[in-house]
């Protein structure tokens, strides 16, 4: 059977929600196409992966990049799971929740994600699997980067060529695992951004009040 095209360019929902973003969201956006590193350490709710996505899909229709590579580390408490049956790829299904979600936001269907992943234009991988890995000619998200230790940010960083773009995105009031590794990404995130990036800020929750409040709370 032939797989329909996923149509990247001329996207209503994707265009729409470029005419939608903040001008912090927008300061983002233009970071992460106009540099190899960007840094945003922002509060739940404020749309860091949905314009990093958005970002990444917009170079990619462009032929800035050649493909989206999306990187979450598992995490302790999503090992708190225990054994998963299937393959990897169904093994880590649940991580990949965020980037499905944003995708239809801008007006892809979960099958077009998939088409893109099986072409190679979108790889949603873990930290475990990245030992001897390039990363070139990419867009390069790491997400819910509070849950990443100096040791791992350092492998998935050491990849990197000077043509992708990066983005480092997480919120330090989250914790997923023991200890402190809820801070190691503020200050790696700072030092590369110093060096040779841009640090952002998103202060918007779009959530509302409730999920505010709730992350205020110590």
């Amino acid at each position: 059977m032939k797989t329909r095209e996923v149509r990247l360019k001329n996207n209503k929902d994707r265009d729409r929600f470029y005419g939608e973003m903040t001008l912090e969201q927008q300061v983002l956006f233009q970071s992460i196409e106009g540099g190899i590193f960007t840094f945003c350490e922002a509060r739940a709710g404020s749309g860091k992966t949905i314009v990093a996505m958005a970002a990444m899909v917009d170079m990619l229709a462009n032929g800035t990049i050649a493909k989206v590579v999306y990187i979450q580390k598992v995490s302790q408490r999503f090992l708190q799971n225990g054994f998963l049956p299937g393959s990897i790829d169904e093994k880590t299904n649940g991580l990949w929740t965020p980037v499905y979600d944003a995708m239809l936001r801008l007006g892809y269907l979960p099958s077009e994600v998939d088409e893109l992943r099986r072409t190679n234009r979108l790889v949603l991988v873990t930290d475990s699997t990245l030992r001897g890995v390039n990363f070139e000619d990419a867009g390069v998200i790491i997400d819910e980067a509070e849950n990443c230790d100096t040791e791992t940010l350092k492998l998935i960083f050491t990849r990197v060529h000077d043509n992708c773009h990066v983005a480092l995105i997480g919120d330090s009031l989250q914790k997923d695992n023991h200890g402190n590794h809820n801070l190691d990404f503020v200050g790696y995130g700072n030092y590369l951004a110093e060096h040779i990036g841009q640090k952002v800020e998103l202060t918007k929750n779009f959530r509302g009040r409730f999920s505010q409040l709730a992350e205020e709370f110590v």
